[in-house]
């Protein structure tokens, strides 16, 4: 299915992608069950039946329309007026940066467990995707450097604010759903024309509901409110945000290795460009382009220093180094739940237990904190991904070799189960 980002984005929120009914559930839960049952696995966890032996949910495990939901957004929403009036210190950006990274990795990682189709990136793909980050780096900076007449600002403000209006959009759909039902009755298709986007040569449709117009009312508000001079800089980390989740919910690294091999591979891009590019091209090319005025838009986070007489105005943290740990911490949670997917002799077991997805999330705080000491002593810009990488990867390999379930982490596979019936 080819459709553009913005286009994707929204179509995301008007088709409904928690499970439509018993039986595409209870498929599911015999497929995930199979796989476990071929390495001699079986794994217990809570789920509601509808008496005709019919799984409807998976207990604990609800997220859309749920009140944990809405609590997450009203956490995110209250921050972004309430933030730039809170003092400021010397560790403000550290505990801001680390506080709505976890919120952004905990929201989208519970958002991919109810997609019922995602991207899915190859073990090949991940080989390449440092490679590909680093040409598409280094272009940047060239045009940049070499071409400084050349406006790229305005083309990239655009596509930039186009992205975080549709994202906050689509982050904001459900929760208004829940808040206020009748904004979901009455939905209206929408036949997108075929030269727009088409799904494998077959027309796409789209449902739109008054919740749907609604939010993407006030993601064009946020966007909007983000350009304007003296507008706080929570607008732009609300779109940034935004992005990242709906990345985490429509993409997926498929498997433990495949995560493993591309993290590490971005580990070494992060150390090359932040460290090693200045004595090879005489210029910090990460530092640089990620500090461009021509980058102004929703690709980082910003928090304004604390000091009036600084070098940078701006503590930064790459949406990056966000969005590729968080691709392995919700594969851990999407792990979590397959253990829990097996049900053994119908019994009636304990709550789900999310130990990969916790373990993983400490994991990520131990790494922003170890960045934000080397930030700190160094007095220098630091490749968060060298203090993230090993603390994510030693996490997940320590967890599995401690409950014993090493090659069943290892030959995880993210899938989704076929159409047509399962059979056990």
């Amino acid at each position: 299915m080819v459709l553009p980002l913005s286009l994707a984005l929204f179509s995301t929120s008007s088709s409904p992608v928690a499970a439509s009914g018993g039986a595409r559930l209870e498929r599911e839960r015999r497929y995930i069950l199979r796989q476990f049952q071929r390495r001699g696995v079986r794994f217990v966890c809570a789920a509601t039946s509808d008496g005709n032996g019919d799984v409807l949910e998976l207990r604990g495990w609800q997220w859309g329309r749920t009140t944990k939901e809405l609590a997450a957004y009203g956490a995110l929403l209250v921050a972004v007026p309430v933030v730039p009036l809170l003092p400021r210190f010397e560790w403000s950006a550290a505990i801001y940066f680390t506080s709505l990274s976890l919120w952004t990795v905990y929201v989208g990682s519970h958002r991919s467990l109810a997609r019922q189709q995602t991207q899915q990136v190859s073990f090949k793909q991940g080989l390449a995707a440092p490679v590909l980050c680093s040409i598409s780096l280094f272009g940047f900076y060239c045009l940049l450097r070499f071409f400084p007449e050349l406006d790229l600002r305005t083309f990239i403000s655009i596509y930039l604010s186009c992205a975080g209006a549709f994202a906050v959009a689509n982050n904001l759909t459900n929760p208004l759903k829940l808040l206020f039902p009748r904004l979901d009755s009455l939905p209206v298709r929408i036949n997108v024309p075929s030269w727009l986007a088409s799904d494998k040569g077959k027309p796409v449709c789209l449902t739109v509901t008054a919740a749907d117009i609604i939010a993407l009312l006030a993601g064009i508000g946020v966007a909007y409110a983000s350009k304007q001079p003296g507008a706080p800089f929570t607008f732009n980390n609300l779109m940034a945000v935004c992005i990242v989740t709906e990345l985490l919910q429509l993409l997926s690294v498929g498997s433990f290795s495949t995560a493993a091999v591309m993290l590490c591979g971005l580990l070494f891009y992060d150390v090359f460009w932040v460290f090693g590019s200045s004595q090879i091209f005489g210029d910090n090319v990460m530092v640089t382009v990620a500090t461009s005025s021509a980058f102004d838009g929703p690709v980082k986070l910003v928090f304004p220093s604390w000091k009036a007489e600084v070098a940078h105005p701006e503590s930064i943290l790459g949406l990056g180094d966000i969005a590729a740990p968080g691709l392995l911490i919700a594969l851990m949670l999407r792990f979590d739940q397959a253990r829990c997917a097996g049900f053994q002799n119908n019994t009636i077991p304990t709550a789900p237990q999310k130990t990969y997805f916790s373990n993983s999330v400490i994991a990520y705080v131990a790494g922003l904190t170890l960045t934000v000491v080397a930030n700190s002593v160094s007095g220098a810009a630091q490749p968060a991904l060298l203090y993230l990488v090993p603390c994510l990867l030693s996490s997940a390999i320590l967890t599995a070799l401690s409950k014993s379930e090493a090659p069943l982490l290892f030959s995880y596979k993210d899938e989704r189960p076929p159409d047509d019936k399962a059979q056990l």
